[in-house]
């Protein structure tokens, strides 16, 4: 049976070990709002100084402002939006060139080299979204307006035109 000092001194022991692990804890504490003031200050140098160089002249390029949100869009339109207007409208199955038509009819076509690639680009992101399908090869509608007279038909022209030419 241990005597009472050998109780006391492991009792000590303890105790100045749970002290030790707190100052310990504190001080982890301390470093990590160290090191989040030193990041701070070190964005805040190179701020100045990338604000210097460019005072300078010694840059080309502005530095990193922030800036305010840009809207959806500059002109209060995005070309998903027009383009379900469009086949809202239009209430049958329409085609690539056709909406571009009626962009252009409508001065929204956008100021793209390609348009029709920019309205291809539109079509694939409204069908991955479900607002629009397309019931037959290269014509989309807005869901339920798909009727089957609607879908085109293949023209072909009689065999002694084709000959003549």
């Amino acid at each position: 049976m241990p005597s009472n000092t050998t109780t006391e001194f492991i009792d000590n022991v303890h105790a100045e070990i749970r002290d030790i692990r707190n100052k310990i804890d504190e001080l982890e504490r301390q470093k990590t709002d160290i090191d989040r003031q030193i990041s701070s200050l070190g964005r805040d140098i190179k701020r100045r100084n990338d604000l210097l160089l460019v005072w300078e002249g010694k840059a080309d390029v502005r530095p990193m402002v922030e800036r305010k949100p840009r809207e959806r869009s500059r002109r209060g339109f995005t070309m998903n939006t027009v383009i379900l207007e469009i086949l809202e409208a239009a209430g049958r199955p329409l085609s690539a060139h056709d909406i571009l038509d009626e962009l252009t009819r409508r001065n929204a076509q956008g100021n793209s080299k390609n348009p029709i690639s920019s309205v291809r680009n539109a079509l694939q992101i409204l069908k991955k979204r479900g607002q629009i399908i397309s019931p037959s090869y290269g014509m989309v509608c807005i869901p339920g307006q798909e009727t089957p007279s609607a879908t085109p038909r293949t023209i072909r022209r009689p065999a002694a035109q084709n000959a003549e030419a």
